[in-house]
């Protein structure tokens, strides 16, 4: 008896027309793994210099979006990794996603910042710039924001609509608002 394949999972390599859409998409990638699959409703948007990389065995769900601008974006996704639905990406710096990372739908990682200092409107004032490191084997659940300078180590879980905004250990299980650790996996 053989396994039938599940439609409606992002283990769905899909048809021809998909390796035909995921083959166009590569365009925006400044390196592209084997293997890659791109749905037809995901977005780039790249200023001139950005660097994406992506690793082999990916997937880049329906809707989601990257966002690279100035004045030196890179973003490095590792191999077998999921970006979910609607995620968002978006860097002035660094952002670094492990392998084997699952991020759900509606997931945001952002490595900037607006300035708030008082008397200036926000708009107006220059950006504050960090970075992002999301190690291996991590899995950040629907509608979790990972804000600037925040590291999240090997094997940790980042409950959904969870707000991570500082460095989250190794195999430590996080939710809330600000993210907080409740335990550690077994």
């Amino acid at each position: 008896m053989s396994i039938q394949p599940d439609r409606a999972s992002y283990r769905n390599r899909g048809g021809w027309l998909q390796w035909l859409v995921s083959a166009y998409k590569t365009r925006y990638l400044t390196k592209a793994g084997s293997g890659i699959v791109i749905k037809h409703n995901a977005e780039f948007w790249l200023t001139d210099g950005a660097i994406l990389e992506v690793g082999d065995c990916c997937t880049i769900q329906n809707y989601a979006f990257f966002q690279l601008t100035k004045p030196n974006p890179k973003v490095y996704i590792g191999n077998n990794t999921v970006i979910g639905r609607h995620c968002m990406i978006t860097a002035k710096n660094l952002i670094r996603v492990g392998d084997n990372v699952l991020m759900g739908a509606y997931v945001q990682v952002i490595d900037t910042n607006h300035g708030i200092k008082a008397g200036q409107i926000i708009r107006d004032q220059m950006a504050e710039i960090g970075e992002v490191v999301i190690g291996n084997d991590v899995w950040i659940g629907a509608g979790a924001k990972v804000l600037m300078n925040c590291h999240i180590g090997d094997g940790a879980i980042i409950g959904a609509n969870t707000v991570v905004t500082g460095d989250i250990p190794s195999n430590a299980v996080a939710v809330g608002i600000p993210a907080r650790v409740i335990k550690y996996r077994d």
